[in-house]
């Protein structure tokens, strides 16, 4: 599966950006330095612009496992690809601190971008404290790349974490319904956690929104 993101990176780009993803591409054998790693990260965007995905590249990255493919744009390939080549080179037990310092030190695309990949990275669940604290940003893109369309809440949060990740989506008018897997993580708890919400709302003479329903309609696990 994570030849996936490579194959397609490779089969999509020429000229001068394939010319400097040669030179930025990690070795297979050395260990990637953060700077010189981070540059590359951060360049995909820019050197890549004038590469497009095509039709069988979402079919691709949907059998893979790429909730919502279709939004998918070819440096969140790219940067999927880097880090995985990135960590193939590094020690297991450096991976969780590798990607959190790319994380850290990214803009928000960029922080969207390692969000997005994490369920595709090796031992996935060794993110779990990263993908957390992500919730807790009040960026929008942010928030949206681990609350939305990513496999990664409902596979490995704790169920007090994935209820405030409900909780905030409804909060930030970012709709549920994008989450992924959430009738399979639907609990009483998160049903009165909702309805609370709405009783406040109500309360204080605030609109609720529908979300609540489909809440409180879902089957719960």
């Amino acid at each position: 599966m994570s030849g996936c993101f490579s194959d397609i990176l490779w089969a999509r780009i020429e000229g001068p950006a394939r010319n400097w993803l040669a030179g930025a591409w990690p070795a297979a054998d050395e260990a990637p330095a953060i700077v010189r790693f981070r540059a590359a990260f951060a360049g995909a965007a820019r050197r890549l612009r004038d590469c497009q995905l095509q039709a069988e590249d979402i079919r691709a990255l949907t059998a893979a496992g790429v909730i919502g493919a279709e939004s998918w744009q070819i440096d969140n390939v790219a940067r999927t690809a880097l880090l995985l080549r990135a960590l193939s080179a590094l020690p297991a037990a450096g991976h969780a601190e590798f990607v959190r310092q790319v994380y850290l030190r990214g803009d928000y695309r960029e922080q969207a971008a390692v969000l997005h990949s994490l369920s595709f990275l090796p031992q996935p669940e060794q993110y779990l404290e990263l993908a957390i604290d992500a919730c807790r940003t009040n960026v929008l893109d942010v928030f949206e790349a681990i609350a939305c369309e990513n496999a990664y809440p409902a596979a490995y949060f704790p169920t007090a974490n994935f209820n405030q990740v409900v909780l905030k989506a409804i909060f930030m008018a970012v709709l549920v319904g994008r989450i992924a897997d959430l009738a399979s993580r639907v609990t009483p708890e998160l049903k009165r956690m909702v309805m609370d919400f709405a009783s406040e709302r109500r309360a204080a003479g605030r609109t609720v929104p529908d979300d609540v329903d489909l809440i409180v309609n879902l089957e719960t696990a």
